[in-house]
């Protein structure tokens, strides 16, 4: 399968720190885990808004929402991404 375009908003805590795209063709190999490098364009002011309580926190919910495009053999289709998630965080 190959991953051929995203379009995703980014949230940390349900504040929302950034949007990426990406455009590049990355293959997927079949029942493994897979790394898709983005670059993502992050809103500033929301981020040192809610810098002070990140620092406090070992946890942080991480939501990922917008589209994808993906396929096989040229064939393509777009599917939603609604991912929600608790990750470990720690500056230290």
């Amino acid at each position: 399968m190959k991953l051929k375009r995203t379009d995703l908003d980014i949230f940390i805590d349900s504040n929302y720190v950034g949007h990426t795209t990406q455009d590049t063709l990355v293959t997927i190999p079949a029942q493994s885990e897979f790394n898709i490098p983005l670059t993502v364009d992050v809103d500033m002011n929301n981020l040192f808004k809610n810098a002070l309580t990140a620092l406090m926190v070992r946890s942080i919910q991480v939501k990922v929402s917008g589209n994808i495009k993906a396929g096989k053999a040229h064939i393509y289709k777009n599917f939603p991404v609604n991912y929600v998630g608790i990750q470990p965080f720690s500056f230290f």
